[in-house]
């Protein structure tokens, strides 16, 4: 059975919602997991948790406003592929937990689902 493009941008909008809010919402519960530093700049910090929120708004605008939606879509598609580039590429340049490489992947699972529902080819 295949999902509703519809459902499918929700389940996108619920997963980055929970991503940047847990990230937001409890920051050392999260770092202490991890076994890492506290930040040294939070507002860094807080910057990176503000994006999956973003990203969370932008889909739900896109299930509401089907005219946004390639825009919108290709917006999150884009965003999704920097994750995945900036992730891998400071866990393996700073030898953080390689555990960290899951959202960089999911953040490519991501693209490639969601852009099968923009494709201009189709």
């Amino acid at each position: 059975m295949i999902i509703p493009p519809d459902r499918l941008l929700r389940v996108a909008a619920a997963y980055h919602l929970i991503l940047g809010l847990v990230f937001a919402v409890f920051p050392g519960d999260t770092l202490h997991s991890l076994a890492l530093d506290p930040p040294r700049y939070w507002a860094l910090w807080y910057a990176a948790c503000s994006m999956p929120l973003l990203v969370a708004a932008m889909l739900l605008l896109a299930v509401r406003r089907r005219a946004l939606r390639p825009g919108l879509l290709a917006a999150v598609v884009l965003w999704n592929l920097v994750a995945l580039t900036l992730g891998v590429f400071f866990v393996i340049w700073t030898d953080l937990p390689r555990v960290l490489l899951g959202p960089p992947a999911a953040a490519g699972l991501w693209a490639w689902l969601l852009w099968g529902l923009y494709s201009p080819e189709s």
